[in-house]
């Protein structure tokens, strides 16, 4: 009787071969999809990286721009149409609170400027009433009301001073300044006050350090600082002035008669190391000083120890376009 084994071996390696085929088939469109996976990704890491670069120059300038992009994706077009309408709704929001600020200040303009004149008016009537002999008995009493209003016109004053100085800082000019000139003037004209105060002064500015800034922000800040130094300096002031590669360094450093503490809420508005406010600290001198310097693009940092108080200020030597 024959034997058919070669006939089922032939069978077997049909079978394995057809597998194998399929298996091969299957590898070959698992490819494909893969290929094709991976390329949808890279598409979308393409749009959100250009996505990425649209945000970083709405963020860093002052442009009315929004998301653009040629992409049919859905899930990338959902992603610009939302972030589109969150931009908007920044810029609005944006634009609300500019007309505010500009409405408080005008606001803030029109109050202490008709407060003037009957603060005006009335410290000249204390002053006659003070030179009258038939009302020498009141003296002491008409001389609290006159330092009374003497304290509202300075605090008025400063108010004054502060909205000046916001509003300066919503249309700055900028042109090149000598640093170390302006500085040296101040000191000068601040010297004869501060060897009343027997503060010790020593200097040391580099020459001819040159920024691309505000004058007149520029001049607030020495004034409110040197202001500072004159009211609460003690024994020793010292001050420098450095350029450190693409920028300048200004370290304000004096005595202090007693510890400080938490220096950094002096930043805060309207808080003064001065409870009594016998000195007639209106708590705005380093917030004023802050916002300034911000407005420059510029760094202040304020620490203490149980003996000095340092102030130091990084102001950029140009500026970008």
């Amino acid at each position: 009787m024959p034997i058919r084994t070669p006939s089922i071996s032939r069978r077997s390696g049909a079978s394995a071969f057809v597998w194998l085929e399929g298996a091969s088939n299957i590898l070959w469109l698992l490819s494909i999809l893969l290929i094709a996976v991976l390329a949808y990704l890279g598409l979308i890491l393409l749009d959100l990286k250009k996505i990425i670069q649209q945000l970083d120059y709405i963020v860093s300038k002052d442009t009315n721009a929004e998301l653009t992009s040629t992409s049919k994706n859905g899930i990338i077009r959902r992603l610009l149409d939302s972030n589109n309408r969150l931009i908007k709704q920044n810029k609005i929001y944006n634009q609300e609170r500019y007309h505010k600020d500009k409405q408080m200040q005008e606001v803030i303009t029109n109050l202490t400027h008709d407060l003037k004149t009957p603060l005006t008016v009335s410290s000249g009537y204390t002053q006659i009433l003070l030179q009258d002999p038939k009302l020498s008995q009141h003296h002491a009493m008409i001389q609290k009301i006159d330092s009374s209003l003497n304290s509202i016109s300075h605090y008025l004053h400063y108010l004054m001073e502060y909205n000046l100085i916001q509003e300066k800082m919503l249309t700055p000019e900028f042109r090149k300044i000598d640093v170390s000139e302006l500085l040296t003037q101040y000191l000068f004209t601040y010297y004869d006050e501060l060897h009343k105060k027997h503060l010790s002064l020593e200097i040391h500015i580099q020459e001819q350090q040159s920024i691309i800034t505000d004058e007149t922000i520029l001049q607030r800040i020495f004034q409110n600082i040197l202001g500072n130094i004159l009211k609460y300096g003690y024994r020793k002031v010292l001050i420098s002035l450095e350029a450190q590669q693409d920028q300048l360094i200004i370290q304000f450093t004096n005595g202090i008669a007693a510890s400080i503490e938490n220096a950094d809420r002096l930043y805060q508005r309207f808080v003064t190391e001065d409870p009594s406010r016998s000195n007639k600290n209106t708590g705005l001198g380093l917030s004023i000083v802050k916002e300034l310097v911000k407005a420059m693009d510029g760094e202040i940092t304020i620490k203490t120890d149980p003996e000095f108080f340092y102030l130091q200020l990084k102001l950029k030597k140009s500026r970008e376009s």
